[in-house]
């Protein structure tokens, strides 16, 4: 290990935090980070610092629990274990000090308290499975244990209450939809003791790395892909720290960077800084900064600071804005991780210098100066030091308690107007409010993924979820609407004409917390925001509506259950056994391509992944007529494939398929009310294969070595968690 010396480094860190020149060593803040085991390229992934056992893909983890019997680790050789350090005080002749004392266990996410005393952070001991959070003093004294079970839990931060911590958490036993094998870390808040822990996001996939706000709010990461590509899906949200008011703060709709993560704010002002990563790369990236006063997505209120290092894995867009025109690369520095702003231009970074990561002070304009080099990788540095605390947000949830646990109360969402800031074609037409939700992913196949990384296979159009229909709320004629809606589950909504056909689709969602109220904009990406006058508006006058569900209840959305008894009374006669139809267009249930039915595919227009899609010169009939948003049929890095479509484009209200089965001019067949609402229903969910009912007849996986895991995959018996909890 070596310390670089500098009398510059020494008056800079003192003026960050004003002190003057001359002041004491004994008056510096310290610094805490994690050193971090480096491996030789054989036990490493490209771009990766650990090996298969634990590494870091996309803000999760491969858990060496799920992946290795525990007896393993009594027959391969002892791995060195990554530790924490502080560096007091925070300049070159500071005193090094290891406060923990790992050999094959991991440790990550140091946050230390408000006054500076104490830290958190998560850890998996020598010998365990799993990671769980961890409180110590800045001496090394006093370690204590706040999580225990078998789950992982990662992110700690305190809340300015002082009574509270936020984490990410396996603890809704959800997993990735198109990665089988893999846990989705989702937000949970605990007391400060770890007990009374709850879920306070309602994500599908991973919420990580949060971060307190001047303001009082978390920010983190999200990843998510409802009905957007699975490809760039990684932006910035904000949530209040009872999982309350989840609102998007950059980045919804954006390739460029591909995912923002380490994000803290920067003291004194509303923007933000972060590490623009990669997808598949987490080890790689660029450091940048983002205005949401300036806009909400690429470009708008994106500036680089380390300009030279493009986003990796998406690459740079059409425009690369920077911090600092006088930006000064000084060196080879091919990557950057986890930085943490000390004012408007000066931040703490690690920076990939040779093949390792050391401990840099950086400002804007690239100057820099080493702080801390070790023999291992240097990340999560974070000062030590009383900082101010953030204004405390009063807790609006009404929290289930351990008897009532599975039957939380709901909340209530209302609109002003569902036409502000929606395209002008819209205004009117609007009747009905579709509320759909995609089922929490608690199956999974671990040992194969059998259709482009997803399993069990859902949809041949997307790496989706199973699609429920909670059913529709009236909208009234000046716009607006109001409705009781279920508590911790993702919602997303669809605006519908008189005859229950989409206009206009979300591509994103919203969730509310036990009785919680929040207000949504129009129909388009801002659903977050507040509205631009405070009007009275027709549904403020009345009672919020139940949700009414569609004629033949609540169930999710499939292929077998939703087309095909619809083809088969309706079309079987023509286009089934011996119908003349049949030589034009063959609906007989047949296999077609994997899983799928061939008439599934013939009426889908067979999706591609990841490549532009494009309709043949000569489609055979009925190629596509369902008219569905082809969600992965673009470039993964086509910014296309994110907005959200112009209304009446796509989707039922211009299905040739819907047309066909409603209009009576194709040979006089009219379907009855409830199976033309299936098939919009169908096509407006964008042609889900399977659903809830189809994956779970699906028995639990067994293969070899499935005893050897920590956790059983299972699908037929899968959990079902009723989220926010408890859950401790």
């Amino acid at each position: 290990m070596r310390i670089h010396r500098s009398l510059a480094l020494l008056a800079a860190i003192a003026s960050l935090h004003g002190f003057a020149h001359t002041c004491s060593a004994e008056d510096l803040p310290g610094i805490v980070f994690v050193s971090d085991i480096i491996f030789g390229p054989k036990y490493e992934w490209p771009g990766q610092t650990r090996p298969g056992q634990a590494h870091w893909r996309e803000g999760y983890l491969y858990q060496r629990a799920t992946a290795q019997h525990p007896l393993e680790r009594t027959m391969t050789p002892t791995r060195p274990g990554q530790n924490l350090y502080t560096l007091i005080p925070a300049r070159p002749d500071g005193k090094l000090t290891r406060i923990t004392h790992l050999t094959d266990g991991e440790l990550f996410d140091p946050e230390p308290s408000y006054d500076g005393k104490t830290i958190l952070f998560s850890m998996r001991r020598d010998g365990e499975d799993w990671f769980n959070l961890y409180e110590i003093n800045v001496d090394g004294t006093g370690l204590v244990q706040l999580t225990d079970g078998p789950y992982d839990d990662f992110d700690p931060i305190y809340l300015p209450d002082e009574k509270h911590i936020i984490f990410s958490t396996t603890r809704g036993h959800t997993y990735i939809r198109c990665m089988p094998p893999t846990n989705a870390f989702v937000l949970a808040r605990c007391d400060r003791d770890g007990k009374n822990i709850y879920l306070i996001s309602a994500n599908n996939e991973t919420d990580y790395l949060p971060s307190v706000m001047d303001d009082g709010r978390i920010v983190y990461t999200r990843w998510e892909y409802t009905d957007k590509p699975l490809w760039r899906a990684q932006g910035l949200w904000t949530v209040n720290p009872d999982g309350t008011q989840v609102s998007t703060l950059w980045g919804n709709q954006t390739v460029w960077p591909d995912l923002l993560k380490d994000v803290r704010c920067i003291p004194g002002s509303r923007r933000v800084m972060f590490t623009g990563s990669a997808h598949h790369n987490w080890f790689s990236g660029s450091v940048g900064i983002v205005d949401p006063d300036k806009g909400l997505n690429f470009p708008h209120g994106l500036t680089k600071v380390t300009a030279g290092v493009e986003w990796p894995e998406s690459g740079n867009g059409p425009i690369d804005p920077v911090e600092s025109p006088c930006y000064h690369r000084g060196g080879q520095y091919p990557a950057y991780f986890s930085p943490y702003p000390l004012s408007e231009r000066d931040f703490l970074v690690s920076a990939n210098r040779g093949g390792k990561f050391a401990l840099y002070m950086m400002d804007v304009d690239g100057n820099r100066e080493l702080v801390y080099e070790g023999v291992n990788h240097v990340f999560h540095a974070v000062p030590l030091r009383r900082r101010p605390r953030p204004p405390v947000i009063p807790d609006r949830v009404n929290w289930p308690t351990r008897e009532n646990r599975l039957n939380p109360e709901g909340g209530v969402i209302y609109s002003y107007s569902v036409y502000q800031g929606a395209p002008a074609q819209l205004r009117g037409k609007a009747k009905f409010l579709r509320v759909l939700s995609i089922d929490h992913k608690t199956y999974t196949y671990w040992h194969k993924r059998p259709y482009l990384s997803t399993g069990p296979v859902v949809s041949a159009i997307q790496s989706d979820g199973v699609k429920r229909v909670l059913g529709t709320v009236p909208i009234e004629p000046d716009g607006s609407v109001s409705f009781h809606a279920p508590s911790g589950i993702p919602l997303h909504f669809q605006l519908l004409d008189g005859e229950y056909r989409a206009l206009q689709t979300m591509r994103s969602f919203v969730n509310v917390m036990p009785g919680e109220k929040r207000g949504c904009l129009g129909c388009h990406e801002l659903h977050s925001k507040s509205p631009e006058n405070d009007a009275v508006f027709t549904a403020q006058t009345k009672e919020p509506r139940d949700i009414t569900p569609p004629p033949w209840g609540q169930d999710t959305v499939s292929y077998v259950r939703y087309v095909r008894p619809v083809m088969d009374k309706y079309c079987g006669k023509c286009h089934q056994g011996d119908g003349e139809g049949r030589k034009k267009l063959d609906l007989t249930a047949r296999p077609g391509f994997l899983i799928f039915e061939e008439p599934y595919l013939i009426l889908t227009g067979r999706p591609t992944w990841a490549t532009p899609y494009k309709i043949p010169k000569d489609p055979p009939p009925g190629f596509g007529i369902a008219n569905t948003i082809m969600v992965e049929g673009y470039d993964t890095r086509d910014p296309a494939a994110y907005v959200t479509p112009p209304p009446m484009t796509r989707l039922s209200y211009r299905s040739k398929l819907i047309e066909m089965a409603s209009s009576g001019k194709h040979h006089g067949v009219k379907v009855d009310p409830v199976s033309l609402r299936k098939l919009i229903a169908w096509v407006d969910t964008m042609c889900p294969y399977r659903g809830d009912e189809e994956v779970r007849e699906l028995p639990d996986p067994v293969f070899q070595g499935v005893d050897w895991l920590a956790v059983r995959p299972r699908i037929k018996t899968a959990p079902r968690i009723v989220r926010p909890g408890p859950v401790d």
